[in-house]
């Protein structure tokens, strides 16, 4: 099928192959890092990024949502004109949360990083993340202009630039700067990704220029009430980021702490953070290059057709959304989970077992669910749910880490048990919301039972036919590409069997049961 440069597919496919770019780059890049910081090393960088992923939220979150929602609807309603001063609005929004945010992060330097994260030596960190903040708010404010506009080529362009330089500048300043002081080595990993972050916020600042930006004899105004509801999206989406970053945060920064109190020593508890944020969870996550991509193109899409009235699009655009979701999220994951003992041992010289992978790997599932659900209320314009479901699931994952990682049976499978069982609410909640608002009840059964299947039937194919292949092939490697290429059949297969064709979701054609990105 021909992809038509203005429709949905196109879209998707774009942002998907750059997804998968950034997905394999960025995996390279976490063995690099890894090889060359450590497990500890990590560990104090992700207790850095907690600090980071909170401000990003405060600034950027739920700016960047309400420019390509905006954007969207302003373009569907033929004032594209308007995109301006949307742009211009944005920027002084931006500038002022990023001062005010600076103000805290330079007032509270020392007690955030001596009493919040328990690493003094963090505070180094803290003048280059700012840095890095501001690169970062220029780049996504013209990607989500890009995004909304139905431009998305640019933004995927931009993106792999920037992995590219991130890798290089990252690993070449460890390899030359780095040593054994943990703060350092978190230092030198933000002055990369600020480096690969002027690259591409110069790339994205041209592309507005030249691209985005509005001529002065076609510029309008913004339309009665689009500030208010500029306001009305920034500020419920950013409370819940805020809210959702800093008991996420919380919880990673109380883990060690928490993780001392079960039996653990100080190195071996920051080391057991770094495990999981740096070597397991990019084993697991390849799908969420997939169906990020969707989710991209997915809001802006259902923000222009509620500008439209078109409610049986919304309707039909979210039956699709949750069945991308399961029937790519849970099969890959089920084939990966088995595999990643081996491939974390090849990779990252990290011994894992199975039931902590297995564990990851259930969180990781309901994380995409999570995803998509939020986008499609949030499309809809039913953020504030988004924002109590988010901040619900946060706060018992914050009260289960407390409690569960502390207990000497339990440990680092107290963090892990917290995951999922936060997680299953919020989607649950979200879920329930879903189904007041769109007509996706009736489909819900059919949509979760053939992703289950395949899921189970992989995962136990896998599990058996691993030992075959290496034993046939005489290579962990050829093992490997073995197991994967036949459990990709197998699923096909079985989605076949269960009547669900693939071809349905990427094709053009007449289904009762398919929604078909061609048609739109």
């Amino acid at each position: 099928m021909k992809l038509q440069h203005d429709g949905l597919l196109y879209r998707a496919a774009i942002l998907c192959a750059s997804n998968l770019g950034l997905q394999s780059l960025g995996f390279l890049y976490r063995i690099g890092v890894s090889r060359l910081a450590g497990a500890q090393g990590l560990g104090v960088y992700q207790l850095v990024y907690s600090v980071y992923a909170v401000i990003h939220a405060a600034c950027l979150s739920g700016l960047t949502m309400a420019c390509s929602r905006m954007s969207a609807e302003l373009s569907a309603a033929g004032r594209g004109g308007a995109v301006g001063k949307l742009a211009a609005l944005a920027a002084k929004t931006f500038l002022s949360l990023l001062a005010i945010c600076t103000a805290v992060l330079y007032f509270g330097r020392d007690e955030i990083a001596g009493h919040i994260l328990g690493e003094e030596q963090a505070a180094i960190v803290f003048p280059v993340l700012l840095i890095c903040l501001a690169l970062t708010g220029v780049e996504n404010i013209v990607k989500s202009f890009c995004i909304g506009l139905n431009r998305v080529e640019w933004a995927a362009s931009s993106e792999l630039t920037e992995q590219i330089v991130r890798i290089a500048a990252v690993l070449v300043l460890l390899a030359l700067y780095g040593g054994q002081d943990y703060g350092w080595i978190a230092f030198l990993i933000f002055a990369g990704m600020s480096l690969s972050e002027c690259v591409s916020a110069a790339l994205l600042a041209y592309v507005y220029w030249k691209q985005v930006r509005v001529p002065k004899r076609v510029r309008q105004s913004l339309p009665k009430g689009a500030r208010a509801e500029f306001a009305g999206i920034v500020f419920p989406v950013t409370c819940a980021a805020v809210i959702n970053n800093l008991l996420g945060s919380a919880s990673s920064v109380i883990l060690p702490g928490r993780l001392i109190l079960s039996g653990m020593s100080r190195a071996q508890a920051v080391a057991e953070l770094g495990i999981i944020s740096g070597m397991a969870m990019p084993l697991l996550v390849f799908p969420v290059a997939l169906i990020s991509s969707v989710c991209t193109v997915l809001m802006p899409e259902i923000s222009r057709s509620r500008a439209r009235g078109d409610f049986r699009r919304i309707h039909a655009l979210a039956q699709k959304a949750v069945g991308i979701t399961g029937l790519l999220g849970v099969p890959i994951t089920a084939m990966l989970v088995p595999l990643a003992p081996t491939l974390s041992r090849l990779f990252f010289g990290q011994i894992l077992p199975l039931k902590y992978l297995a564990l990851l790997g259930v969180s990781t599932i309901l994380a995409y669910y999570q995803m998509v659900t939020a986008g499609l209320l949030n499309g809809i314009g039913a953020q504030w749910s988004a924002v109590g479901a988010g901040v619900f699931g946060e706060c018992i994952q914050l009260g289960l880490v407390w409690v569960l990682a502390a207990k000497p049976g339990l440990g680092i499978y107290g963090y892990l048990y917290a995951q999922v069982i936060a997680a299953l609410l919020t989607v649950c909640c979200n879920f329930l919301r879903l189904c007041s608002l769109c007509k996706i009840s009736g489909a819900l059964p059919r949509l979760f039972l053939a992703p289950a299947v395949c899921g189970l039937t992989v995962f136990l194919w896998v599990r058996i036919f691993y030992t075959f292949f290496l034993g046939v092939a005489g290579s962990q490697w050829l093992g490997i590409v073995c197991t994967i290429a036949s459990s990709l059949a197998l699923c096909i297969g079985l989605l076949r069997l269960l009547g669900v064709r693939v071809q349905d979701y990427i094709t053009r054609g007449k289904t009762v049961r398919m929604f078909l990105w061609g048609l739109y």
